[in-house]
């Protein structure tokens, strides 16, 4: 009997390891698995969640086009970019950052990450950026600011950068989220881009 229990026990650790493993495999290769089946989490609008590929709908200049400054189109003739603005005595920045750093780590082949301390030296290629990006454009910038920048197809059809900015904490969840979508955006639309 205690040999049954036994090898009952060890069954069931078995299967528990197995699945574990196979969960942690599929989160972080289902891109590289089928890019077909995969489902972006946010679609490119102008909406608060969306991709945006001109200024969203909350932001003062909504609907302009975007002058994105030409280090981050040369980094997109490669893959899709990810920024982070913090600084080191921002308490949200403290939570904002490992998170941010997980998801670069889980996905790091596939993104290029950009770590901008807005402090020091820093603190103008801060204001550059956030001059850009920052999701309402009111001239009040806020750390942390993570902003998601990829290659997506506009509402005319053709592809464009299509970006999204966050203030503030994100769950870790979210974060992932744009990571692949931008991930999946970028290698379905590469090659269409001029």
């Amino acid at each position: 009997m205690l040999s049954e229990f036994k090898n009952f026990t060890l069954l069931v650790l078995a299967a528990m390891a197995a699945f574990s493993t196979a969960a942690f495999v599929m989160a972080d290769t289902a891109l590289s698995q089928d890019e077909e089946s995969y489902s972006p989490a946010h679609d490119v609008g102008s909406g608060d969640n969306d991709w945006w590929t001109t200024y969203p709908d909350q932001h003062e200049s909504t609907g302009s086009s975007v002058e994105h400054p030409d280090w981050v189109l040369d980094a997109l003739k490669e893959k899709p970019v990810l920024i982070l603005i913090h600084q080191t005595k921002c308490v949200p920045c403290k939570t904002q950052t490992p998170r941010i750093e997980a998801a670069v780590a889980s996905f790091s082949g596939d993104l290029e990450y950009v770590d901008v301390l807005a402090e020091d030296s820093g603190y103008l290629k801060a204001l550059d950026i956030l001059a850009v990006y920052d999701p309402y454009g009111e001239e009040k910038y806020f750390v942390p600011t993570t902003v998601f920048i990829t290659l997506a197809k506009g509402p005319d059809g053709t592809v464009d950068v299509a970006w999204h900015s966050e203030i503030d904490i994100m769950s870790q969840e979210d974060i992932d989220d744009y990571v692949k979508d931008s991930i999946y955006y970028y290698k379905q639309n590469a090659a269409a881009w001029t």
